[in-house]
């Protein structure tokens, strides 16, 4: 017998929402009605779940992300390489820019350049960032690249990731995501 997935509940439906809206449209671009709709929750739900409103409904959408996706990386430890991670990594990023015509953007990045007065959301991002570059590192540490050499190294394959799917958004083209997944496993296998 088939287990049947329950219902997401409000709380769950939002910060799905939020992740979506904010990938496509930015955090300024995320109005609370649209959140509201696309979460199919009323708007005291908002309010019960998250007392902060938009700004932590969005933080905590931010860490959720950024935590599944260092879980994600960790559990990669030993069973890939790093540059088979970066490279199935960008494969991913690739097919969801594609898919999406070119509206996919990262949530982490999007958050980042959240507006000045949404500290929670910026902080947000940068633990996420800081998250993923620890479990990058961590498979760089262990390939035998010593710690200090592995940090310096995740922080550089973070930025060239983000930013290359800034450009590939701009340009609506995959070129630098495909240029990023080559010379970044060319770097990883020197």
């Amino acid at each position: 017998m088939a287990v049947m997935e329950s219902k997401a509940g409000p709380r769950e439906r939002l910060v799905r929402a939020a992740i979506a809206l904010v990938q496509e449209k930015g955090v300024e671009g995320t109005g609370l009605t649209e959140l509201l709709a696309r979460g199919d929750v009323a708007r005291r739900s908002l309010y019960q779940h998250f007392p902060g409103g938009k700004d932590e409904l969005i933080a905590a959408s931010t860490r959720q992300v950024g935590e599944v996706t260092a879980v994600v990386i960790r559990e990669l430890v030993g069973q890939v390489d790093a540059a088979t991670l970066f490279e199935l990594m960008l494969a991913t990023i690739r097919q969801g820019v594609v898919d999406s015509d070119f509206r996919y953007s990262c949530p982490i990045a999007a958050a980042a350049y959240a507006p000045a007065d949404s500290d929670r959301v910026r902080d947000a991002a940068g633990a996420a960032f800081a998250d993923w570059r620890g479990a990058i590192a961590d498979v760089l540490v262990e390939e035998g690249r010593p710690a200090d050499a592995a940090r310096g190294l995740a922080g550089f394959m973070v930025a060239t990731v983000e930013g290359a799917l800034v450009v590939a958004r701009a340009t609506r083209s995959t070129e630098p995501l495909d240029q990023a997944a080559v010379y970044l496993a060319e770097l990883l296998r020197a």
